[in-house]
């Protein structure tokens, strides 16, 4: 039996860090039920990776959207059904954009870049509290950027939103201490996932920073999307009950 066994999981976002999160929390015992907003064909095959019996399906989420949010986390929504009430919630939710200063970016870019980065996740996060806090237990990770500690350049609006969601786990903190709920923050650096690949061979400004950040990192590489999946494994584990409202860089040194 694992650490996650028995553990009923919705991990909102599939690919990079996200696959990486449902292969270890499956293979400790976990169900865990997948959400994309695209890419159907990936998460389908991220399920067939995973342990028999540990896939519990998975449905498109537009996570800015409060409907598409209630249909898939809130009460009676087809996660909970999946899975038989929702325990863990893992949220990876990110915006593909290329980099700008914010003088040149698009007003309606700034504001899908922040509906999908904290929106989302704020009403994911409201959509699973009552459930959590009814049955006295539950663990919400939500995975941001250092770029919300040290800002990066070309990308004022992602880093505005990675910021709060740390003030959003400490304020939901705060709300649920006297249970046994917690909410924290993983944040890394970069991480070898498609993403970062495909930043570092765009042209212009999101190649450059994108290549300056990752010699900037003290460990010398982008981290691996295991390293990244070990510590939200770590805080999503029954044992870290008393570390709540905290924000865990996971980024080779990058902004000690």
């Amino acid at each position: 039996m694992g650490t996650f066994s028995g553990r009923r999981v919705l991990l909102v976002g599939t690919g990079g860090i996200g696959a990486a999160v449902a292969l270890r929390l499956a293979a400790e015992g976990s169900r865990v039920f997948g959400t994309y907003r695209s890419d159907h064909d990936g998460a389908a095959a991220l399920g067939a990776r995973l342990p028999a019996g540990s896939w519990a399906g998975s449905a498109r989420l537009d996570a800015a959207d409060p409907a598409s949010v209630d249909d898939v986390a809130g009460p009676g929504g087809s996660a909970g059904a999946a899975l038989g009430g929702i325990d863990t919630l893992v949220v990876t939710t990110g915006h593909r954009h290329p980099l700008e200063i914010l003088a040149k970016t698009d007003p309606a870019v700034i504001q899908d870049i922040v509906r999908t980065e904290l929106v989302g996740p704020m009403l994911l996060v409201r959509a699973v509290l009552p459930e959590m806090v009814e049955a006295g237990f539950g663990r919400i990770v939500l995975v941001g950027s250092d770029s919300g500690k040290a800002g990066t350049l070309g990308d004022a609006a992602s880093s505005s939103a990675r910021a709060g969601l740390h003030g959003l786990a400490r304020a939901v903190a705060r709300e649920t201490a006297r249970t046994d709920v917690t909410i924290n923050v993983v944040s890394p650096g970069p991480t070898d996932t498609g993403l970062l690949a495909g930043m570092l061979a765009a042209d212009g400004l999101t190649g450059k920073v994108m290549a300056g950040t990752l010699r900037a990192v003290p460990k010398g590489r982008a981290a691996r999307p295991e390293e990244v999946a070990a510590a939200i494994a770590h805080l999503a584990s029954a044992e870290a009950g008393f570390t709540t409202g905290q924000v865990l860089s996971v980024s080779g040194g990058l902004t000690m």
